[in-house]
């Protein structure tokens, strides 16, 4: 069976017309007959024809203007020539002028006519499924292209939102992300205040910055309001008509809230199945309108926000947690070292000094936090070892002999034995061990030199000799404070670290309450 076509016969003899209209019509194709060009002209503009048989010789125009016109205008309609006195210049201009074949008249052989009508309607037709075919395959490359774009968004924001633990930084960044990738003239994000039952707004694009100081939403009021009551996504193209926010039949919602705008997405954040926010998007910029792709899309981001606000959350309590056990740990140690200088009844305060000379030196320094916690451990706990040193050695007013001062010179191996075995210590260990070594190579236990003494150890080191000078010992007093300062600069470079001993001279000039 022939494939249907509409095709526009344009011939002055009416006999011609009305034996094409009969022929084609049994071919199966709807067929329209007129006489004169410009009647062709409009019916083309009037209507979609695939083909047109059209005579050379018109009353009002020759058959190639109108060819020519198709060509120009109609690029969809194909063309066959008809004339009485065909040459073969006439063919050859019909044929460069787009025409699909030529007839020759009076019609002699009718099914060669019929074929060559049929012949050029499927050419016509398979051109325009082609077409057809080319641009749904170009359709869905480009929702594919946009699907793979959006997808690969998501990842990044993903990657993003996983990586960032500052709440309000989350946020913004995903409100960004959102109105740049929708083309919103605006955006908002609102969490929901559970004790107050209310909304504000945490994150904002293309508003004034203070907005999120000013705006509140009850539960169950206004847009958002009612979005985060109802759990339910809520899309309109103009929220002035939405019978859900008129306050009345003669009033509109005209409302001054923050999201009154014709075109709005508003999407609700779940977690765990509970509302916890709302994002709320406000028009296109340069016009049109929000598409299921783009709900879709604002959905899922709604969803992973949720996660990484619970994420965020926990890491919060997970640091308040983290500060609580580190003083717990803290206080540990403080007590350990109390302990010990109740062993060593000469020393008492000895660690105390030590903790206050620590934290300032390290300020001068520039340690950083965890730098610093190891040296405040290591500043309490860098004598631990003397509790297996017996107490008459630890107690005796006269010189110690050279067997007594070995065993005095075990108690780093000692101190930092004990420790190692605890989880949350193991890193202060080699800063015990190391703490009677000395900068130029000539210390103890492995006559470390320079940078290869830990710095926690080489503060503690210059820390401690300084607090054994200005203190009393039972075998002789106090040389004092000036000496003892001139003790250490003497040393600096062979026995301590020229750094550390200036940054406690300028602890010491400032006089910062330590004695």
């Amino acid at each position: 069976m022939n494939q249907q076509a509409k095709i526009l016969v344009v011939d002055d003899n009416e006999a011609i017309c009305g034996l094409l209209l009969e022929l084609l019509g049994d071919e199966g194709h709807t067929v329209t007959a007129v006489n004169a060009g410009n009647d062709a002209i409009k019916e083309l503009y009037r209507d979609k024809y695939q083909l047109a048989l059209l005579d050379l010789g018109l009353p009002d125009m020759h058959g190639n203007e109108i060819l020519w016109k198709i060509r120009e205008s109609f690029p969809a309609t194909d063309a066959i020539m008809m004339t009485f006195n065909a040459t073969l210049e006439s063919a050859l201009e019909a044929l460069r002028l787009g025409a699909q074949d030529y007839l020759h008249k009076p019609f002699e052989n009718l099914d060669m006519v019929a074929r060559v009508v049929n012949r050029a309607v499927e050419k016509r037709l398979l051109v325009d499924e082609n077409a057809r075919l080319y641009n749904e395959l170009l359709t869905k490359s480009n929702k594919l292209e946009r699907a793979v774009k959006r997808l690969t968004m998501l990842n990044e924001i993903a990657n993003a939102l996983h990586s960032v633990l500052d709440l309000k930084v989350l946020l913004q960044l995903l409100v960004h992300s959102i109105a740049q990738e929708l083309g919103a003239e605006r955006a908002t994000l609102m969490l929901l205040d559970q004790e107050q039952s209310h909304l504000t707004i945490e994150a904002a694009v293309g508003f004034n910055e203070k907005i999120d100081e000013t705006v509140r939403i009850p539960l169950g009021q206004g847009i958002s309001g009612w979005v985060a009551q109802q759990g339910q996504p809520l899309f309109s193209e103009d929220i002035s008509q939405d019978p859900r926010f008129t306050k009345s039949a003669e009033r509109h919602y005209n409302s001054d809230s923050f999201i009154s705008a014709p075109l709005l997405l508003s999407i609700p954040i779940l977690l765990k199945q509970q509302v916890i926010g709302v994002i709320n998007v406000n028009n296109k910029i340069g016009g049109g309108s929000f598409t299921e792709d783009d709900t879709q899309l604002v959905t899922t981001m709604a969803g992973q926000v949720a996660i990484s606000i619970e994420n965020a959350r926990m890491f919060d309590k997970l640091k308040q947690y983290n500060r609580e056990l580190k003083e717990a740990h803290f206080q540990t140690i403080s007590v350990l070292s109390e302990a010990l200088e109740a062993k060593d009844a000469v020393t008492g305060g000895h660690s105390e000094r030590m903790l206050l000379f620590a934290n300032a030196v390290a300020q001068r320094i520039g340690l950083n936090e965890k730098e610093l916690q190891l040296l405040k451990y290591a500043a309490l706990l860098h004598d631990i070892g003397k509790i297996g040193i017996p107490e008459a050695i630890l107690l005796k007013p006269d010189k110690l002999t050279v067997e007594e001062f070995a065993q005095i010179k075990e108690h780093p191996r000692i101190g930092a034995e004990l420790i190692q075995p605890v989880k949350f210590l193991s890193e202060v260990s080699p800063l015990i061990h190391a703490h009677h070594e000395w900068y130029d190579g000539r210390g103890y236990p492995y006559g470390l030199a320079g940078e290869e003494i830990p710095i926690q150890a080489r503060i503690v080191a210059a820390l401690d000799a300084f607090d054994a000078m200005t203190s009393d010992r039972p075998y002789r007093p106090s040389p004092g404070r000036e000496w003892a300062i001139g003790e250490l600069i003497r040393l600096s470079g062979s026995q301590f670290d020229p750094q550390v001993v200036e940054a406690l001279m300028t602890v010491l000039e400032q006089d910062q309450g330590i004695n």
